[in-house]
């Protein structure tokens, strides 16, 4: 057969016809690519066809109004007149209201431009809207009704000196936050997110979303990056170093990079030796259950189901999901008789074999511990995941859960209060304590305290004064280390500051009523703690985590879904970055990241897994 193009009803260039007003109360609108326009209920056609708004008309209100208003009536006629005046008013009244909005921005931003280039004081800006008023007064004295006109649209004109400053300043840090997945077509997009104060609260947004080609390496990360910023008209400047943090440092001495605390975590509690064995083995055998055959999988869930079991199914594990081990022992756990019970009435050899795993007690042994220690884990975990979290947050988390685990290293050496399903396995089965296990809460105590007990460039005073800040000390060793987090503070004047917020019962009394954040953006004076100030917003602006770029790449996997898998990159960036921002308009999104991190990277901390 030959090939023939789809039919496409955009190219056949239907014209809008008079009479479908009278017929079907229809109307096109006065403007660029205006859609036929229902007078009744305000909603729109796509094609504009006769058999189209005829269906529209006819399903909607063929009833009631050809009732009121029968057809070739004068009462029909005077009716469809009034609606397309109305029309034509509200139309006309949100033109007039969205323009004069507009360019009242345009005007305050084209005056904050003329102030910035002439190096005039922001405040002068509300002295040239006096000046404009009163020579519009003069010039328009004779013409009372124009004159009147253009002051009203001179004094929407926004120019306090305050927003005449935002129209020009900076983020004094940014952070980034970087980290790669797989679409579902197999290719690797690079996720960043940009965090900064927009001057009222700390802001989350993509930057970008990159496609990767080939190898993920540190090298090849950075060239896109690279090219992605002088694309964008940030200058940088490529030097031979290897690994992605350390090619950044070389352009910028002063980044400030660290692990994903969330991914530091799971890295402490990495199973080895015979706790991956024990895994291992309940993996395959949910896998077993689940993938041998779905006829298996359908006569597990019916027995489960006939007996009214605790849960309908087991999980399946996967080391993307943090918190799928846990859950996966917890299930196996609880449905250990049922399993067995299962197994029994299967004839293979590997049946038996699973049986006989979870009959034994010495290896479920194994299976208990690991889901009562897999159960702290996925607390601390929960605590960690989120938007929006501060670095002092997540350590005040790691922290808290370090004392945990040195309580967790006596109590399963004695009563196994944190414990609960191997206590119980054991006093049922008259079993002592078990060296393996007492060696991996140790080395999991080990591993908490030396990954974090070691954070280049962000020690615990520093993070101690983001959060008591009147508890530590002037002359404390802790201000040097505040100038090795940002090289362009003045550590003596940091001094003087901390002594002087130490005597301020009022910043006392406001720091125990609100948060962190809260504190240092709306309570300390930018002017009167210039260097305390700068310290703590660039310890906020920090990413603790990559979270939100794993929670983004959920975001992508459903834009880029199955059936939408020929999805363009710049289509899944723009969708991607419509599905995760906090603005309610993309446009200003854009503006107000990419605005905010081409101003400056003096000051960068940056997050990778």
């Amino acid at each position: 057969m030959a090939n023939t193009k789809k039919h496409k009803a955009d190219f056949e260039n239907h014209q809008f016809k008079s009479d479908w007003t009278d017929c079907f109360c229809f109307i096109l609108p006065d403007h660029a690519k205006a859609k036929p326009t229902c007078l009744i209920c305000m909603q729109t056609v796509v094609v504009c066809k006769t058999d189209n708004l005829k269906r529209h008309f006819n399903t909607m209100h063929a009833a009631s109004f050809n009732a009121n208003y029968p057809p070739e009536s004068d009462q029909r006629k005077q009716k469809i007149a009034n609606m397309i005046t109305s029309f034509k008013h509200s139309v006309s009244t949100i033109s007039k209201s969205t323009s004069a909005q507009e360019s009242a921005t345009a005007a305050s931003l084209q005056i904050s431009w003329y102030l910035a280039k002439a190096n005039k004081p922001f405040a002068d800006a509300e002295l040239m809207k006096s000046c404009a008023v009163a020579m519009v007064s003069e010039v328009l004295r004779h013409d009372e009704k124009q004159k009147k006109t253009v002051v009203e649209l001179l004094q929407q004109v926004p120019l306090s000196a305050n927003t005449a400053t935002r129209r020009v300043e900076k983020a004094e840090a940014i952070s980034l936050a970087i980290d790669s997945s797989c679409d579902r077509t197999d290719r690797e997009q690079l996720s960043v997110f940009a965090r900064f104060f927009d001057g009222k609260t700390f802001r989350e947004e993509l930057l970008c979303l990159l496609p990767l080609t080939g190898r993920t390496t540190g090298e090849v990360i950075f060239t896109v990056l690279t090219q992605f910023f002088v694309k964008n008209g940030l200058d940088v400047v490529v030097e031979q170093h290897k690994g992605l943090v350390s090619r950044l440092s070389a352009i910028n001495p002063a980044l400030l990079a660290f692990h994903c605390i969330i991914h530091k975590s799971v890295l402490c509690a990495k199973l080895c030796g015979k706790m991956q064995e024990t895994m291992d083995t309940v993996t395959r055998l949910v896998n077993f259950v689940h993938e041998n055959s779905s006829l298996q999988h359908r006569l597990f869930r019916a027995m489960l189901d006939e007996i009214s079991a605790e849960h309908k199914d087991l999980l399946l594990h996967n080391d993307v999901r943090w918190l799928s081990k846990g859950r996966v022992l917890e299930r196996v756990c609880d449905l250990r008789d049922e399993l067995a019970s299962f197994l029994s009435t299967l004839q293979s050899q590997r049946a038996q074999e699973f049986k006989i795993f979870l009959i034994d007690n010495d290896m479920m042994g194994y299976v208990f511990f690991l889901c009562d220690i897999m159960s702290h884990l996925n607390c601390l975990n929960l605590q960690l995941q989120g938007k929006n979290h501060t670095v002092v947050d997540m350590y005040k988390a790691v922290e808290a859960f370090r004392s945990k685990v040195k309580l967790l290293e006596k109590d399963i050496q004695g009563r196994k209060l944190h414990f609960p399903r191997l206590r119980e396995h054991c006093e049922k089965n008259n079993m002592g304590e078990d060296q393996v296990m007492q060696d991996f809460v140790s080395s999991l105590a080990k591993n908490f305290y030396e990954c974090f007990e070691c954070t280049p460039k962000l020690s615990s005073d520093i993070l101690l004064f983001l959060r008591q800040p009147f508890s530590v000390s002037a002359d404390g060793q802790w201000t040097a280390e505040a100038k090795k987090v940002w090289p362009s503070i003045d550590e003596a004047a940091l001094q003087m500051e901390v002594l002087e917020m130490g005597t301020s019962d009022v910043l006392k009394a406001q720091h125990r009523d609100v948060g962190v954040k809260d504190f240092w953006i709306n309570m300390v004076p930018q002017a009167r703690f210039k260097n305390t100030r700068g310290i703590a917003m660039l310890l906020l602006t920090m990413f603790p985590s990559t979270y939100i770029c794993e929670s983004s790449f959920s975001s992508m996997n459903s834009i880029k879904n199955q059936d939408r898998n020929r999805l363009s990159n710049a289509h899944l960036d723009q969708c991607l970055r419509i599905a995760t921002t906090e603005y309610s308009n993309v446009m200003c999104l854009w503006k107000a990241v990419w605005t905010f991190f081409r101003c400056t990277l003096l000051n960068n901390i940056i997050t990778v897994q």
